[in-house]
C-alpha cells in the first residue's frame, strides 16, 4: 500500500502548521502592543456597554446557540469545498495564521487592559468548547490536506476521483459535524454562563 509523505519542501505539514500559527500569534501579539492606543478607548466603552449588559441582563441561550451554530457550520462547509480545490492548502495557511493573530492579540490585549485577569478570561472564553473545537480543526487541517494532496498530485482531481474520496471520508465528516454540534452547545449554554461568571467578577 502506498504511503504518502505530507511534506512542503524540507518542512512536514506539521512543522508549517505550527510555525504559522507562531508567526500569527507573534504578529497579533506585536500588532496589540503597537497600536494600542487606538483600540484602548473602544475598550473601555465596551466595557462601560455591552459587558456590563452582559453581566446584568439574561443571557438568550437558544438564539445565541442558533448563531454560533449557523456561523461555525458555514465555515467547516467552506473548508471542505476549498478543500478539493487549488485553494485548500493556501485557505488552510491563511486559517491557521489568522487563528494566531487573533490569539496573541486577544492575549495582549487583555492582558494590558486587565493585567491577569485578562489571561483568565481568556482562559474562560474556551472552556469548555475549546477542548472539542481544538481536536475538531487539527483533524480537519490534517486530513484537508491529506485529501488535498492527494487529488492534485496523484492527479485523481477528475469528478469521479474527487467524488470516491470524499465518499470514503463521509463517515468522519459526520463525527465532525456532530462533534462541531456539540461544541456550539456548550459554547452557547455552559460556555455562555461562564463567561458571564467570569465578566461579573471583572
Amino acid at each position: 500500500m502506498k504511503q504518502h509523505k505530507f511534506s512542503l519542501g524540507n518542512f512536514s505539514m506539521i512543522q508549517v502548521a505550527v510555525i504559522l500559527l507562531i508567526l500569527g500569534v507573534v504578529l497579533g501579539g506585536i500588532y496589540a502592543n503597537l497600536f494600542q492606543d487606538n483600540y484602548i478607548e473602544a475598550l473601555k466603552e465596551y466595557e462601560n456597554s455591552v459587558i456590563s449588559g452582559i453581566t446584568t441582563q439574561s443571557i438568550n441561550y437558544s438564539g445565541l446557540f442558533r448563531y454560533i451554530l449557523s456561523k461555525n457550520l458555514r465555515e467547516f462547509l467552506v473548508f471542505w469545498l476549498l478543500t478539493i480545490t487549488v485553494l485548500g492548502i493556501p485557505y488552510m495557511a491563511f486559517k491557521i495564521t489568522a487563528v494566531g493573530f487573533h490569539a496573541g492579540f486577544l492575549i495582549s490585549a487583555l492582558t494590558i487592559q486587565y493585567g491577569w485577569k485578562g489571561i483568565f478570561l481568556v482562559f474562560i472564553s474556551i472552556i469548555p468548547h475549546g477542548l472539542l473545537y481544538i481536536p475538531i480543526a487539527l483533524i480537519c487541517l490534517y486530513k484537508g490536506f491529506e485529501i488535498n494532496r492527494t487529488i492534485y498530485q496523484e492527479n485523481r482531481s477528475h469528478f469521479r476521483g474527487i467524488t470516491k474520496l470524499m465518499q470514503s471520508n463521509l463517515l468522519l465528516l459526520f463525527l465532525l459535524a456532530a462533534a462541531l454540534l456539540l461544541a456550539c452547545f456548550l459554547e452557547a449554554y455552559p460556555g455562555a454562563y461562564l463567561l458571564k461568571k467570569a465578566l461579573g467578577i471583572l
